[in-house]
Order: C-alpha cells, then sequence, then structure tokens
C-alpha cells in the first residue's frame, strides 16, 4: 500500500468518525451552575469572565452531547489544528520515545464528540499535541512516570493532559491550577470519561486550585518527589504577579516542562522564559524552539541538585 492510499484511508476513517453521534454526557445541569457561579465570581470584563459566558449560552443552546465542537470551545481548548497536526504525527512516528503505550493513551474518549485527526483518526489534533508534549518531556530529560508522586499542571484546558496521563497508568496526585470556569469544564469531562464512587465522581487522584488562591500553591504542594510542574500556553498569558507567584513555587518541582509563544499582550515571552531559566540554576534546560510550531518554544528542565 502506498503512502498515498494510506492518507486516503485515514482522512475517510476521520470523516467517519467525525460524524458519529456522541453519548450524552452525565451532569450537565451541574455544569452550568458551576459555570453560572463562576462568572458571577469572575472579575468584571476579564477576557475569560467573556469566554465563560460564551460557553454557557453555547450549552444552553446547543446542549452538552457535542461540546468540544461548540465555538467558544473549539476556538482555545479543543482547536482543529489543521495545519499542524500532520507535522505533530511525523515527529511522534520519528522519535524513538513514541512508544505503542503512548500511542494507545491517545485512543480518544467518545466524551463531547472531539475532533478526530485525519492524520490518525483514533485520536484529536489536541490530544496528539499533548503526547508530543510528553515525548519531548522524554527526549530531553531521564523522566520515567511511573516515579512521579505529584503533577501540577498551571491552566488544564478541558483535562486532556490529566487524561492522558492517567490512560498511561499514573493514578498519583494530581493538581490543576486554573480559572474557577475551566475547572467547572474539566470537573465535568473528567467525570464523564473516568467516572469513580457512587456518584461518579472525577478520579479521586485529581485535586483543583482556583486562579484566586493561586498563592497557597506552595502548601498543596507539599514534598512530593519527583514532580513534574507543566504550563503549556498558559504560564506565557498571565499577567507578571501571577508569574511570579509560580515561579516561587518552581525550585520544589524536580521537572519543569513550558511551553510558550515568542510574544503574547506585549509581554516578551522569549525574554521573560530567558530569564526564568537563568533564575534556576539547580536545573539543567533544554530551550530550542518547536520545530512543528514556529515562534514558539519549550523551556523543559530536570532538578540536578
Amino acid at each position: 500500500m502506498t503512502a498515498e492510499t494510506r492518507s486516503v484511508i485515514r482522512r475517510l476513517a476521520a470523516k467517519i468518525l467525525g460524524n458519529y453521534r456522541a453519548p450524552a454526557p452525565s451532569h450537565s445541569r451541574e455544569l452550568l451552575l458551576s459555570l453560572e457561579a463562576a462568572r458571577r465570581d469572575a472579575s468584571p470584563g476579564g477576557e475569560w469572565e467573556a469566554l465563560a459566558q460564551e460557553i454557557i449560552a453555547a450549552l444552553r443552546e446547543n446542549g452538552t452531547r457535542c461540546f468540544l465542537r461548540l465555538p467558544p470551545i473549539a476556538r482555545t481548548v479543543h482547536p482543529p489544528m489543521r495545519s499542524l497536526g500532520g507535522r505533530y504525527w511525523a515527529y511522534l512516528l520519528d522519535s524513538a520515545r513514541f512508544s505503542p503505550a503512548i500511542q494507545m493513551g491517545l485512543t480518544e474518549s467518545p466524551v463531547g464528540q472531539p475532533l478526530p485527526s485525519p492524520h490518525y483518526p483514533l485520536t484529536s489534533p489536541l490530544l496528539m499535541q499533548h503526547g508530543y508534549h510528553l515525548v519531548r518531556l522524554l527526549e530531553s530529560t531521564d523522566f520515567d512516570l511511573a516515579r512521579i508522586e505529584l503533577v501540577l499542571e498551571f491552566g488544564g484546558g478541558y483535562g486532556s493532559f490529566f487524561r492522558l496521563l492517567r490512560n498511561l497508568g499514573y493514578g498519583n496526585r494530581h493538581i490543576i491550577c486554573d480559572l474557577p470556569a475551566m475547572c467547572a469544564l474539566q470537573r465535568f469531562y473528567l467525570r464523564n470519561v473516568f467516572p469513580t464512587g457512587p456518584q461518579a465522581d472525577a478520579p479521586p487522584n485529581l485535586e483543583w486550585v482556583s486562579s484566586a488562591t493561586t498563592g497557597a500553591l506552595g502548601t498543596q504542594i507539599g514534598a512530593a518527589s519527583p514532580s513534574l510542574f507543566v504550563a503549556t500556553w498558559s504560564l506565557s498569558e498571565v499577567p507578571q504577579a501571577v508569574r511570579d507567584e509560580v515561579a516561587a513555587v518552581l525550585p520544589s518541582f524536580d521537572y519543569i516542562l513550558c511551553a510558550y509563544q515568542r510574544s503574547f499582550g506585549g509581554y516578551d515571552n522569549a525574554r521573560y522564559f530567558a530569564s526564568l531559566e537563568r533564575s534556576l540554576p539547580q536545573f539543567k534546560w533544554k530551550h530550542t524552539e518547536c520545530p512543528v510550531y514556529r515562534n514558539n518554544f519549550y523551556l523543559i528542565g530536570r532538578r540536578t541538585d
């Protein structure tokens, strides 16, 4: 079979999978109530308050069955990444650290009717990108998920990276620090993907810290080791005061994985992350531009002291 034929078959499979009817998620009313509460508590006029209002309106009009395809969600945390998907997949296939276990871990859940990747229809472009993050971490350090005792995500999207790690067998503490509206969306999604207990709760190893309590991160982390800090296009999109709070706890981690764009909202992120790297000499760093996504960068570190 030629490469062209395989490509046609993959794209046909993606089209077929893309038209399936997703199951109706549970806990939809609770999600709407949580989003309404988050909207009321948000700072007036904030960008994410506007996003919460858009999400609420879209869910009320269209329901939750296909919530990952609703415009305010597809525009922000579940993008199609049409121009990047093929490059991500090609990189993964060429990497010695892309194991069969990771490929299996990239199998999508039908919850929310995610967008299928035309390059590997069993996954979505967003989940494939998360697999790419993990492979870059494995290539750059001696990271071993089986040894990790704590993962802290600063900005968790709708919960996809947690889902990938759980698919790979991770069951220790996982903290997501995010805005209240996004925490509500993550809880809703993960309760449907991994229901536990009689109330179909989210997995018990998962904890949330809202943006309002970012300063309490130090007490949340404790002394767990080895530990991983993850911030993909999140630390690079917050005000300086929040960056300073997060930077203060980074020495507590053993591994750091950051992805960022060159600039955002007037911030020179290249300069900021270079400064962050210099401020943490106890880490061995790999700081490079992403070969798949131009003008976007990875700062990956392993503590050596």
